[in-house]
């Protein structure tokens, strides 16, 4: 027990251990929980394999969960973690590329690892923190090496997530492809398309959110891999190396998986219709549609903006105006983090050469766009020192359409500082200008 790490998480994995070798099973932490802290990452559930069958699993534990039995999973809940313990076993023909048709249960540690998709993954410690590695993952890990257990076109026809797999772990560790490892995945490439959207998404979105979001793209990109998910993903699925190349160079420069999405929409040039159609393809949340949305609208709006006024008042001083409503329409439109985020993922991409048309329309917006951020006083209807009843009783007039229109003028004018947001002042200006409209 000397060799694991005295916290909640592993004291508990050391009791579900102990008392199934007390009845006189075998039981080995396997995954994540055994890769991870080679590799210095931390780790947050341990999953157990054990040779005792799941109904002995049940009989052993005071509180579980039938969390699979057919597959020989139980779920394990200790008073502060729960732990998956799975029946060592063997699986049969896989039925769609995905899921294995018969499962054996077995007492053969070798025999359940050899099951597993990569060396890396193919590892068990026992209690005392020994570790058991019959295929040399221990040996992969330490020179950065993707490889599958036995056959690689094996594997990858068993299960084709594993391909998708494969690649997150090597942008993990910022890894390279055994040799018959990457020519098996690009020769059963096209099994993807047996995989559900939702699985695709959460490998793409774990890589995107990794350290190293540059290197598993790039392995995306050289691959092909995503040409072939069940539902198109349009500019995503490009294998054109040149054009995203500065794009990968500028992925890093932004924190988070949805902005770092919506850099590479951007960067495609994709437009918000077709940006929807690869996000709900890629059943992506409700709010991670709307970050990543949010800012190719509020770019979009910058950009046009931009333009505008660069055409019509070149770059003196007086055209710093033109610019600064444009962002403050753009904030009441899209909020503050929307905006925050496209000027962030602008940035990036400027800064690295891409899109370099968008350079002297976007500009102000990037040199000044803080400051001007932090000058307005407002940053929804909210905020105004007025409200809809307000309006209504000064003007005397019937609720419509307008009125949101004066609500919204309103906010315009206390954001650029043309009014002082204070009620009586907006009333005033809502009287005069409103009544006789």
């Amino acid at each position: 027990m000397g060799g694991l790490t005295y916290n909640s998480l592993f004291q508990e994995a050391e009791q579900v251990m102990n008392c199934l070798l007390e009845a006189g099973f075998s039981a080995y932490m396997v995954g994540g929980c055994v890769r991870d802290p080679l590799i210095g990452r931390p780790i947050y559930d341990v999953d157990i394999a054990t040779s005792a069958h799941p109904e002995q699993v049940v009989a052993l534990f005071p509180k579980v969960i039938p969390t699979g039995l057919q597959h020989g999973t139980v779920t394990v809940v200790m008073p502060q973690n729960t732990y998956e313990v799975t029946t060592f076993r063997k699986e049969a023909a896989y039925e769609g590329h995905r899921r294995p048709e018969e499962v054996e249960f077995i007492d053969d540690l070798d025999e359940d690892l050899r099951r597993r998709d990569f060396t890396i993954n193919a590892m068990a410690k026992d209690v005392n923190g020994c570790i058991h590695d019959p295929f040399g993952g221990q040996a992969d890990l330490r020179r950065l090496i993707i490889r599958c257990v036995g056959t690689a076109e094996e594997r990858f026809r068993e299960d084709a997530l594993r391909m998708m797999r494969g690649v997150r772990f090597a942008s993990l560790l910022g890894g390279v492809f055994a040799k018959s490892t990457w020519k098996a995945l690009r020769v059963n490439r096209e099994t993807l398309e047996f995989v559900a959207m939702e699985r695709v998404r959460d490998e793409i979105w774990k890589l995107t959110a990794g350290p190293n979001p540059a290197r598993g793209w790039g392995l995306l990109v050289r691959s092909g891999l995503l040409g072939h998910t069940k539902e198109p993903l349009g500019a995503l699925a490009s294998t054109d190396c040149a054009r995203w190349q500065p794009l990968l160079c500028a992925l890093g420069q932004v924190d988070t998986a949805e902005k770092r999405m919506a850099l590479l929409l951007l960067g495609h040039e994709v437009d918000e219709a077709e940006a929807q159609r690869i996000v709900q393809a890629l059943r992506c949340s409700g709010a991670q549609q709307d970050a990543m949305l949010a800012v190719l609208r509020a770019d979009a709006r910058l950009a046009a903006g931009g333009t505008a006024a660069l055409a019509a008042a070149g770059e003196d001083s007086g055209a710093l105006d033109a610019w600064r409503r444009t962002f403050a329409e753009t904030l009441f439109a899209v909020g503050e983090q929307g905006l925050r985020d496209a000027l962030a993922c602008r940035r990036a991409l400027l800064g690295v050469g891409a899109a370099r048309e968008y350079a002297a329309a976007m500009q102000p917006f990037l040199q000044h766009g803080e400051a001007w951020l932090e000058d307005i006083p407002v940053r929804d209807l909210r905020d105004i020192a007025l409200t809809g009843s307000d309006v209504l009783q000064a003007t005397e007039r019937m609720a419509g359409p307008w009125l949101r229109q004066c609500l919204e003028q309103v906010w315009l004018s206390v954001a650029l500082g043309e009014l002082a947001n204070e009620r009586e002042a907006l009333l005033d200006y809502v009287r005069k200008a409103w009544n006789e409209q």
